[in-house]
């Protein structure tokens, strides 16, 4: 029989235990290992019974405020998916050593103790989407970690996590695992599947470079990030799939399936690139009012700042105004006004499928003004971390709504993705600045977007328009 190699987490995953009992006259010279006592379960599992929920589901139960409904409905699921759905919810409003009360009297069942629970029977089964999920909520950290980091600096590469942006993000001298999971913490995406997949892609990328060296040619800069956003494009043009569907697909591949992705990506990069700029273009439909491109009006007048706003720090304003939650007059109808323009959107992370609002069933379930669809909206918007981006995604909105109202007739095929459509008004508002640095932008999108937050909100609505006009004619260049 063959012996296979692979990590110690990878065989726990499939080991078993036997007990020996035909060996009479054997006499064990020590005391055997005692076995381990079987955790105590308290959450109802049936193995045949998990499958995925709808993203409204998904919706409903991450907005959900209310502790009681979210504990009853914990004590009567047994899908380990809602389960998660579930867990992920009160970690968030109570924290993991909330005490559910699923114990019993005198017996506590907090909510980490339940998140293990889910993540032992996920293991058992291989349901690395609930695994991953878990592992992210617990704070789990390979235990590789810090090795697989330190090997990569010392082949004189530097390391970006999660999509900030910034010199913060970038690890370029060897830390310690929680040093490292910290730094993870902060800047990994919303979504805390993506903690783990980053501590995977991390130790597959160490692992890579000492066997297939070649595949980093030309990459200074290892942003991970980036990679998972590559590989996630790959699948969804592989499964024609969204984004965001593509995603959850990832998340359902075994380590070693995540490794040979990786792998793909690092040896196509070049290619793959180009089609992730290809895939974010927007198409047009072209009623015969449309001319393409003449009749298009690109360039709306924005209010002019006044004398006290046009002094002043725009940066540090949009901080204080998004952590305020500040939204202009008539901002929800003008959200909805979008909506009627275009498949629909996607607010915050576009590979969180629960960030997207579909045109059709919103216009056809509520009204501009309505309660509801104003909490939906202003729910995608608290969920983005930085109050400065958030109020980036604001100002988007209502420069999108104005260019719209300008082109009644414009029509969009696709979700508008407001992640997308912003990175490229902050790449063509530095480019403008700095046109020699085209070839090198990747190396300075953290000071690009740095004086995109220090630009006034007029300057910045224009640069949304020309990211507009830039996607839907890359779209126009592409179909034709």
């Amino acid at each position: 029989m063959a012996v296979k190699l692979a990590r110690l987490q990878e065989f726990m995953l499939t080991a078993s235990k036997e007990r020996v009992d035909f060996i009479h006259e054997f006499e064990f010279t020590q005391a055997p290992v005692q076995t381990a006592q079987p955790h105590k379960t308290y959450l109802t599992f049936y193995p045949d019974r998990n499958h995925s929920l709808s993203s409204i589901q998904e919706f409903l139960l991450e907005s959900e405020t209310d502790i009681q409904p979210l504990i009853t409905r914990l004590r009567e699921s047994d899908n380990l998916y809602e389960q998660i759905d579930l867990l992920e919810t009160l970690t968030r409003l109570k924290g993991l050593e909330f005490d559910t009360g699923l114990g019993g009297p005198g017996r506590a069942a907090t909510v980490a103790t339940l998140l293990d629970e889910v993540y032992n029977k996920a293991a058992s089964l291989r349901l690395w989407a609930i695994i991953r999920r878990s592992a992210g909520l617990l704070g789990k950290v390979d235990v590789g970690l810090s090795d697989a980091v330190t090997d990569i600096l010392v082949r004189q590469k530097q390391i970006a996590v999660g999509k900030a942006y910034s010199e913060a993000s970038l690890i370029t001298s060897p830390m310690s695992h929680d040093e490292i999971l910290a730094k993870i913490e902060e800047f990994v995406r919303q979504d805390i599947r993506d903690r783990p997949l980053t501590q995977e892609i991390l130790i597959y990328l160490s692992v890579l470079l000492k066997t297939d060296p070649q595949l980093f040619k030309g990459l200074l800069t290892l942003r991970v990030g980036y990679l998972i956003l590559l590989i996630t494009n790959e699948l969804a043009q592989e499964l024609d799939y969204t984004p965001d569907e593509a995603y959850d697909h990832l998340m359902q591949l075994s380590p070693f399936e995540v490794k040979n992705r990786l792998h793909q990506v690092l040896a196509g990069y070049e290619t793959l690139n180009q089609n992730l700029f290809q895939q974010e273009s927007l198409k047009v439909k072209q009623p015969q009012s449309i001319q393409w491109p003449q009749s298009i009006q690109w360039k709306v007048v924005a209010p002019e700042a006044t004398a006290d706003e046009a002094e002043g720090d725009w940066w540090r304003r949009r901080q204080r105004d998004g952590a305020l939650n500040r939204v202009p007059k008539n901002f929800y109808p003008n959200v909805w006004q979008v909506l009627e323009h275009c498949k629909g959107l996607v607010i915050g992370d576009k590979l969180d499928r629960r960030n997207r609002l579909d045109s059709d069933p919103l216009l056809s379930e509520m009204t501009p003004g309505e309660k509801n669809f104003a909490l939906r909206v202003e729910h995608l918007l608290n969920k983005i971390q930085a109050p400065e981006y958030r109020q980036v995604n604001i100002e988007t909105l209502m420069e999108l709504a104005a260019l719209f109202d300008r082109n009644p007739d414009l029509q969009i095929e696709e979700y508008l993705v407001l992640d997308v459509l912003i990175g490229h008004a902050v790449r063509l508002h530095w480019l403008d600045r700095h046109p020699e640095q085209v070839e090198y932008y990747d190396e300075k999108k953290a000071t690009a977007w740095r004086s995109f937050y220090q630009a006034s909100p007029e300057e910045c609505a224009s640069y949304v328009a020309k990211a507009m006009q830039f996607l839907t004619e890359l779209g126009q260049s592409h179909a034709a």
